[in-house]
C-alpha cells in the first residue's frame, strides 16, 4: 500500500529482511507538546488489520472532517493524529497537541480558549488559548473524555460556531481549526452514564478511527521491535543489536498490555543491558510477573524477619510500636534525613527522593524547616499561614518551553530531565521554533513560559514592551554565526555584497551580525537587498540561488557548509558576541520562581556534562536534528554550553546591541537591558547551588 511521501513527512519505510517487502512505518518526531515523558513514537501497518486501518486514515485525512481516534493507552493515537494532519491541506500550518488530562481544573477554560488581562487572579496579561494557537492548522485533544461537562458545552459551541470567547471577554474570535480528538475511554458508555454529552459525541464522531491493541495485530510486533532496536541503538551509540530467536519468540508470545509504549520501553532496556550486540530473551524485561509469595504470618513480623533489609527492619519495628500518625512520622523522617544529606538543597532533595521540588518545599514548611511565604491581610499586619498552605504559588499544571533546533534544550528535551525534576504534578510542553524571533512572538502571545533565544530577539521584545525577563546567559559563540555565499560565488568580501540579496531571519542574532559586518565594510543596510525570511525558507532560497548570501547560525551553518559547500564570508569574530539567553515570561517567572530555578539548574548541570562529553552529545543529537555527525561536531566545536547569571559585562554587551539597533531605528524606542534582568530568590539551597548529579547522558 503506497503513501505520498511528500504529503506525509512523518512516513518512512523499512524492508523486511526475509521478504524484501517494504513495511509501512509511521514515526513521530519529538512533538512540541509531548503528553508524557514516555510515549509511543512509532506505528507500523504490516498486520492485515493495520493495513485496513491505514486505508481508512488515508481516506479521511485529506478532508476537513473532525476525527475521533479511540484506542487503549500506548497504541499510537498521537502518531495517527499527526499523520492525519500531514496528509491534509493544513499540513503547512500548526499542529498543536494538548493533553486534556493534564489540565489544572481551574484553568482548563483559560488554556483552551484563552483569557484577557485581569480575568482572574494571576491573569497579568492577555493570553491566547490553544484554539487560537492552532489557527489554520490542527488541534489534537488527547484524553478528551477527561473534559468536565461544563467545558464540553463550550467545546461544542466552538465546533458549531467556529469561534472562541476568551475568559473575561465578550468578544468572539473567529478560528479556523480542524479538531482531531482521542480517548482511551468508551465514550458511548460515558454518554449512557451521563459523563459525556451525547450532542458533543455525535459532533466529534464524524470520522472515527479505532486503533486495535497490539495483541490483536501480532504482525506489527516484530517490525516495531526492530525499529526501536535501531532507534535506541543509534541514540545510545552502541550500534544496532540483533534479536535472537528466543527473544523473538518471547516478544511474539507476550500480551503487551501497555501496547506500543510498553514495547518501546522493553526494547530500550534490552538495548542497554544486552551483550555482544545480541538481544536475548533474558534481556527483555516483560510484565509477566512471578506469582506473589504468601504474606508472612503475624507472628513472624519482627525486625529479624526482614531478610537483612535494614530499611524494612526499621519499618517493621515502627509497625510493632504503632503509635499515632505513623505515615506522617515516616514521611517526615525520610524528608528530614534527605534534606540533611543534601546540605539543605531543595532541588537535590527532590531529585534524591524522586518527587517534585514543590512537594519538598511544602513538606519542609510543614515540618518547620523552612519559613512560609508571608500573606498580607486587609490590615497592616502580616501573617504567616500555617502548614503547607504557606508555600508560594502551587506548581503549574503545564510549563511551556520554547526551543530552537540546536543547543542544550534539544538535549534536555530528548533526555526528559526537566520532566524528572518537576515531577508528575507538572507537565512540560516543548515547542520548536525556527528562530528566536518566532519564539519571542509566541512568548508575547502567551504560548511560551520559558525558552532560549539569541541577543537580538529580547531587545525587540523589550522595545515592544513585551513582559520578557532575562534569566541566564550562555557563553558567547561568535564563530557559530556567519554570512555564507555559494562556493563558486565571485563575492569575496562583505564589500562585494553591495546591491546583492542577503537572506536572514528578521530580529535574529544574525540581524545584528549583518549590521556590524556592513558597518565594517563601510556599507549601509540600504546598500544591500535584505530579504527577511525564516531559516527553512532561507535555506531553500540559498540553495536555489534566489539569494546571493545567507546569514545563518549553527547547526544550519555547519550543515549548509557540508552539504552545499557554502563558503563563510564573515563570521561574528570581532563583530558580534552571538550570545544566547534563557528568557521567561515575567508573569510566569514571578509566579513560579521554583520552576525557573529547577529549569536553570538542569540546564547548568547538563551544560557542564555536554562540554566534557562532546562525542556523546553528537551521538545523541545528530539523529534528533537530522544532520550528519560530522556537521554537528563542527558546530559544537564553535560553542560552549552553560547558563550563568547575567553579570555586568553581559548586560553591558547586550546594552550595546540595543543601542545600535535604536541608533539605526530598528527598534522604536531605547531600552534598558538591566530593567529586564531577573533576580533569583536568595533562599538557601536554590538555583545558585550546584547539583550533585553530573551524569546527564541517561
Amino acid at each position: 500500500m503506497s503513501v505520498d511521501l511528500e504529503m506525509a513527512a512523518a512516513y518512512t519505510g523499512r524492508r523486511d529482511a526475509s521478504t524484501g517487502v517494504r513495511v509501512p512505518l509511521l514515526t513521530s518526531p519529538d512533538a512540541p507538546t509531548p503528553p508524557r515523558s514516555l510515549r509511543a513514537k512509532a506505528l507500523v501497518f504490516t498486520d492485515p488489520t493495520s493495513q485496513r486501518l491505514l486505508a481508512q486514515i488515508q481516506q479521511v485525512a485529506p478532508t476537513d472532517a473532525t476525527v475521533l481516534i479511540t484506542g487503549e493507552t500506548g497504541t499510537g493515537k498521537e502518531i495517527v493524529a499527526r499523520y492525519v494532519h500531514d496528509l491534509s491541506p493544513r499540513r503547512d500550518r500548526p499542529f498543536v497537541a494538548v493533553n486534556c488530562g493534564a489540565f489544572q481544573e481551574s484553568l482548563i477554560e483559560s488554556d483552551l480558549f484563552g483569557h484577557e488581562r485581569g480575568a482572574f487572579t494571576g491573569a497579568m496579561a492577555a493570553r491566547a488559548g490553544w484554539f487560537e494557537a492552532a489557527e489554520g492548522g490542527t488541534l489534537f485533544l488527547d484524553e478528551l473524555g477527561e473534559l468536565p461537562l461544563a467545558l464540553q458545552v463550550k467545546l461544542l459551541r466552538v465546533l458549531q460556531e467556529r469561534e472562541v470567547v476568551r475568559v473575561g471577554s465578550r468578544r468572539p474570535i473567529a478560528v479556523d481549526v480542524r479538531l482531531v480528538a482521542a480517548t482511551n475511554a468508551n465514550l458511548a458508555e460515558d454518554v449512557a452514564g451521563g459523563r459525556f454529552r451525547a450532542d458533543l459525541f455525535y459532533r466529534l464522531n464524524v470520522a472515527a478511527v479505532a486503533l486495535r491493541p497490539l495483541r490483536e495485530r501480532p504482525g506489527d510486533i516484530l517490525p516495531l521491535a526492530e525499529h526501536f532496536v535501531g532507534v535506541y541503538g543509534r541514540r545510545l551509540g552502541c550500534g544496532e543489536p540483533t534479536l535472537t530467536a528466543a527473544a523473538i519468540a518471547r516478544l511474539l508470545g507476550h500480551a503487551w498490555p501497555g501496547n506500543i509504549r510498553e514495547l518501546e520501553n522493553v526494547i530500550h532496556h534490552a538495548v542497554v543491558v544486552c551483550r555482544d550486540q545480541r538481544i536475548d530473551a533474558d534481556d527483555l524485561r516483560l510484565l509477566t510477573l512471578p506469582p506473589r509469595a504468601p504474606a508472612p504470618a503475624p507472628a513472624s513480623r519482627s525486625p529479624g524477619a526482614a531478610g537483612g533489609d535494614p530499611l524494612e527492619a526499621a519499618l517493621l519495628g515502627m509497625f510493632e510500636d504503632e503509635g499515632p500518625n505513623l505515615y506522617e512520622r515516616i514521611e517526615e523522617t525520610v524528608i528530614r534525613a534527605a534534606y540533611r544529606y543534601c546540605d539543605g538543597n531543595q532541588l537535590q532533595t527532590a531529585r534524591l527522593l524522586g518527587i517534585s521540588r514543590n512537594v519538598v518545599r511544602a513538606r519542609l514548611i510543614q515540618f518547620g524547616l523552612l519559613a512560609g511565604a508571608p500573606r498580607t491581610t486587609t490590615g497592616a499586619r502580616v501573617e504567616v499561614a500555617p502548614g503547607p498552605r504557606a508555600a508560594a504559588a502551587p506548581p503549574p499544571a503545564t510549563v511551556r518551553v520554547g526551543y530552537q533546533k540546536f543547543g542544550l534544550l534539544v538535549l534536555l528535551k530528548a533526555r526528559g530531565l526537566l520532566e524528572r525534576a518537576l515531577g508528575e504534578t507538572t507537565r512540560v510542553e516543548w515547542l520548536e521554533f525556527p528562530g528566536g524571533t518566532q519564539l519571542v512572538e509566541a512568548l508575547e502571545a502567551g504560548r511560551v513560559d520559558l525558552g532560549v533565544v539569541g541577543e537580538v530577539p529580547p531587545i525587540f521584545a523589550q522595545a515592544a514592551r513585551v513582559p520578557i525577563v532575562y534569566l541566564a546567559a550562555e557563553p558567547p559563540a561568535p564563530e557559530a554565526e556567519a554570512i555564507v555565499v555559494h562556493p563558486e560565488s565571485p563575492i569575496r568580501t562583505v564589500a562585494d555584497l553591495r546591491g546583492k540579496r542577503v537572506a536572514l531571519n528578521r530580529g535574529a542574532n544574525v540581524d545584528y551580525l549583518v549590521i556590524r559586518a556592513l558597518e565594517e565594510a563601510r556599507l549601509h543596510p540600504d546598500d544591500v537587498q535584505l530579504t527577511f525570511v525564516p531559516p527553512t525558507g532561507a535555506r531553500a532560497a540559498f540553495e536555489s540561488r534566489e539569494v546571493d548570501a545567507w546569514a545563518i547560525w549553527n547547526p544550519l551553518l555547519a550543515s549548509i557548509a557540508e552539504t552545499a559547500g557554502a563558503r563563510i564570508l564573515r563570521d561574528g569574530t570581532g563583530l558580534a558576541a552571538n550570545a544566547a539567553y534563557y528568557v521567561g515570561a515575567r508573569g510566569f517567572v514571578d509566579t513560579h520562581p521554583d520552576v525557573v530555578e529547577a529549569f536553570l539548574a538542569e540546564v547548568r548541570a547538563l551544560g557542564a556534562w555536554a562540554n566534557q562529553h562532546p562525542g556523546e552529545v553528537v551521538a545523541l543529537l545528530a539523529p534528533e536534528l537530522g544532520i550528519s555527525p560530522a556537521a554537528l561536531a563542527s558546530a559544537l566545536a564553535r560553542a560552549q554550553f552553560g547558563a550563568r547569571p547575567l553579570d555586568a559585562g553581559a548586560i553591558a554587551a547586550q546594552q550595546q546591541v540595543a543601542d545600535t539597533l535604536h541608533k539605526l531605528r530598528r527598534i522604536p524606542r531605547p531600552v534598558r537591558v538591566a530593567d529586564a534582568c531577573w533576580t533569583p530568590p536568595t533562599e538557601a539551597g536554590s538555583y545558585s547551588r550546584s547539583s550533585r548529579r553530573t551524569d546527564r547522558s541517561g
